[in-house]
């Protein structure tokens, strides 16, 4: 997968240190920026695996564990949101039960 450069921003929410990756790549011929989290060393190990299988399908288009691939705009949509100064989403519907989900404690679903 086209993968050119990574650089990492930090918050802090619920007393862990989460931080996001940015990632510039290619899709479908275009430029996409590929914003995800990092997976912090204190989150408990559901939650470690959960963004592990996350980041794998945001970077390689297809969920590792369920199979799901992203929901994009249309293309008329895809050209009109970059102009608004809107990100184009893509979005994962995942399986019941694929390891990409967790409850609100980091416990696998």
């Amino acid at each position: 997968m086209p993968h050119e450069m990574s650089s990492s921003r930090s918050g802090d929410p619920e007393g862990y240190q989460m931080g996001y990756d940015l990632t510039a790549t290619r899709l479908e011929g275009e430029s996409a920026l590929v914003i995800q989290p990092t997976i912090p060393d204190s989150a408990p190990d559901a939650l470690k695996n959960a963004l592990a299988v996350r980041r794998a399908a945001n970077l390689h288009w297809k969920c590792p564990d369920c199979g799901a691939q992203p929901q994009m705009p249309n293309h008329k949509q895809q050209r009109a949101l970059p102009r608004a100064g809107k990100a184009i989403p893509a979005i994962f519907l995942h399986k019941d039960g694929c390891g990409c989900l967790t409850d609100d404690e980091g416990d696998a679903a």
